[in-house]
Protein backbone atom coordinates (compact mmCIF):
# COMPACT_ATOMS: atom_id res chain seq x y z
CA UNK A 1 0.00 0.00 0.00
CA UNK A 2 1.26 3.50 -0.85
CA UNK A 3 2.53 5.46 2.17
CA UNK A 4 0.21 8.44 2.78
CA UNK A 5 1.55 9.50 6.15
CA UNK A 6 3.06 12.93 6.57
CA UNK A 7 3.75 12.65 10.32
CA UNK A 8 5.41 10.04 12.51
CA UNK A 9 2.85 7.61 13.85
CA UNK A 10 2.60 5.93 17.22
CA UNK A 11 1.45 2.31 16.99
CA UNK A 12 -0.95 2.06 19.91
CA UNK A 13 -4.41 0.56 20.26
CA UNK A 14 -6.83 2.86 22.06
CA UNK A 15 -10.62 2.65 22.20
CA UNK A 16 -12.49 5.13 20.06
CA UNK A 17 -16.18 5.73 19.41
CA UNK A 18 -17.10 6.87 15.90
CA UNK A 19 -20.34 8.39 14.69
CA UNK A 20 -21.04 9.19 11.06
CA UNK A 21 -21.91 12.85 10.36
CA UNK A 22 -23.90 14.42 7.53
CA UNK A 23 -25.94 11.36 6.64
CA UNK A 24 -29.68 11.30 7.35
CA UNK A 25 -29.89 7.59 8.21
CA UNK A 26 -26.48 7.07 9.76
CA UNK A 27 -25.92 3.96 11.87
CA UNK A 28 -25.57 4.27 15.65
CA UNK A 29 -22.07 4.98 17.04
CA UNK A 30 -19.71 2.03 17.26
CA UNK A 31 -16.61 1.39 19.36
CA UNK A 32 -13.46 0.56 17.39
CA UNK A 33 -9.72 0.60 18.08
CA UNK A 34 -7.00 2.67 16.55
CA UNK A 35 -4.24 1.11 14.51
CA UNK A 36 -1.89 4.05 14.91
CA UNK A 37 -2.12 7.72 15.84
CA UNK A 38 -0.40 11.04 15.05
CA UNK A 39 -1.05 14.73 15.79
CA UNK A 40 -2.90 15.07 12.46
CA UNK A 41 -4.87 11.84 12.33
CA UNK A 42 -5.33 8.19 13.15
CA UNK A 43 -6.33 4.92 11.62
CA UNK A 44 -9.30 2.93 12.84
CA UNK A 45 -9.84 -0.79 12.53
CA UNK A 46 -13.23 -2.48 12.47
CA UNK A 47 -13.17 -6.26 12.88
CA UNK A 48 -16.28 -8.31 12.11
CA UNK A 49 -16.47 -12.09 12.47
CA UNK A 50 -17.36 -14.10 9.37
CA UNK A 51 -18.20 -17.68 8.52
CA UNK A 52 -18.45 -19.75 5.36
CA UNK A 53 -21.96 -20.82 4.48
CA UNK A 54 -22.53 -22.87 1.33
CA UNK A 55 -19.25 -21.62 -0.10
CA UNK A 56 -20.07 -17.94 0.56
CA UNK A 57 -18.60 -15.60 3.13
CA UNK A 58 -21.29 -14.43 5.58
CA UNK A 59 -20.77 -11.55 8.02
CA UNK A 60 -22.01 -12.47 11.51
CA UNK A 61 -23.86 -10.18 13.92
CA UNK A 62 -22.67 -6.66 14.58
CA UNK A 63 -25.35 -5.00 12.47
CA UNK A 64 -24.19 -1.52 13.48
CA UNK A 65 -20.62 -2.36 12.44
CA UNK A 66 -21.83 -3.69 9.07
CA UNK A 67 -23.76 -0.48 8.41
CA UNK A 68 -20.81 1.69 9.42
CA UNK A 69 -18.50 -0.26 7.10
CA UNK A 70 -20.72 0.56 4.11
CA UNK A 71 -20.43 4.27 4.85
CA UNK A 72 -16.69 4.22 5.59
CA UNK A 73 -16.00 2.72 2.18
CA UNK A 74 -17.39 5.89 0.57
CA UNK A 75 -14.92 8.75 0.04
CA UNK A 76 -14.56 11.69 2.42
CA UNK A 77 -17.11 10.67 5.03
CA UNK A 78 -17.03 12.90 8.09
CA UNK A 79 -16.92 11.29 11.55
CA UNK A 80 -17.43 12.48 15.11
CA UNK A 81 -14.64 10.95 17.20
CA UNK A 82 -14.61 10.29 20.93
CA UNK A 83 -11.09 9.15 21.76
CA UNK A 84 -10.67 7.47 25.15
CA UNK A 85 -7.19 8.39 26.31
CA UNK A 86 -5.31 6.43 28.92
CA UNK A 87 -4.03 6.18 31.62
CA UNK A 88 -5.68 9.34 32.96
CA UNK A 89 -8.98 8.46 31.39
CA UNK A 90 -11.50 10.81 29.97
CA UNK A 91 -12.34 11.47 26.35
CA UNK A 92 -11.18 13.81 23.63
CA UNK A 93 -13.76 14.92 21.09
CA UNK A 94 -12.89 15.72 17.49
CA UNK A 95 -14.26 15.70 13.96
CA UNK A 96 -12.35 13.85 11.29
CA UNK A 97 -12.67 12.90 7.64
CA UNK A 98 -12.03 9.47 6.13
CA UNK A 99 -9.14 9.91 3.67
CA UNK A 100 -8.57 6.29 2.68
CA UNK A 101 -10.06 2.91 3.41
CA UNK A 102 -9.27 -0.70 2.61
CA UNK A 103 -10.70 -4.05 3.56
CA UNK A 104 -9.34 -7.52 4.01
CA UNK A 105 -10.61 -10.95 5.01
CA UNK A 106 -8.35 -13.17 7.08
CA UNK A 107 -8.59 -15.74 9.85
CA UNK A 108 -12.38 -15.77 9.89
CA UNK A 109 -12.75 -12.00 10.19
CA UNK A 110 -13.59 -9.13 7.87
CA UNK A 111 -11.32 -6.15 8.59
CA UNK A 112 -11.86 -2.57 7.49
CA UNK A 113 -9.06 -0.09 8.14
CA UNK A 114 -9.63 3.62 7.51
CA UNK A 115 -7.28 6.59 7.72
CA UNK A 116 -8.93 9.58 9.39
CA UNK A 117 -7.61 13.15 9.18
CA UNK A 118 -8.50 15.18 12.29
CA UNK A 119 -10.16 18.35 11.00
CA UNK A 120 -11.59 19.91 14.16
CA UNK A 121 -10.52 19.68 17.80
CA UNK A 122 -10.87 22.40 20.44
CA UNK A 123 -7.66 23.79 21.95
CA UNK A 124 -8.04 21.97 25.29
CA UNK A 125 -8.59 18.64 23.55
CA UNK A 126 -5.70 19.36 21.16
CA UNK A 127 -3.39 19.96 24.13
CA UNK A 128 -4.47 16.71 25.84
CA UNK A 129 -4.09 14.83 22.52
CA UNK A 130 -0.54 16.12 22.02
CA UNK A 131 0.37 15.29 25.65
CA UNK A 132 -1.00 11.78 25.18
CA UNK A 133 1.01 11.33 21.97
CA UNK A 134 4.19 12.60 23.63
CA UNK A 135 3.72 10.27 26.63
CA UNK A 136 2.97 7.30 24.33
CA UNK A 137 6.10 8.01 22.28
CA UNK A 138 8.24 8.19 25.42
CA UNK A 139 6.79 4.99 26.83
CA UNK A 140 7.29 3.05 23.59
CA UNK A 141 10.85 4.41 23.24
CA UNK A 142 11.64 3.19 26.78
CA UNK A 143 10.71 -0.36 25.73
CA UNK A 144 13.19 -0.42 22.86
CA UNK A 145 16.53 -2.11 23.57
CA UNK A 146 19.35 0.16 23.65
Amino acid sequence: MHERREARRVDVDIPLTITLLGTPLSPPPIIVETGDISPQGLSVVIKIKTRLEQGRLVIEGGENSKKMVKYLLLDNKQLALRINILPRGGSIHAIGKVKWCYRNVQEGCYYVKAGVLIEEMDSGSRQRWLEFLRASNQFLASLEPG
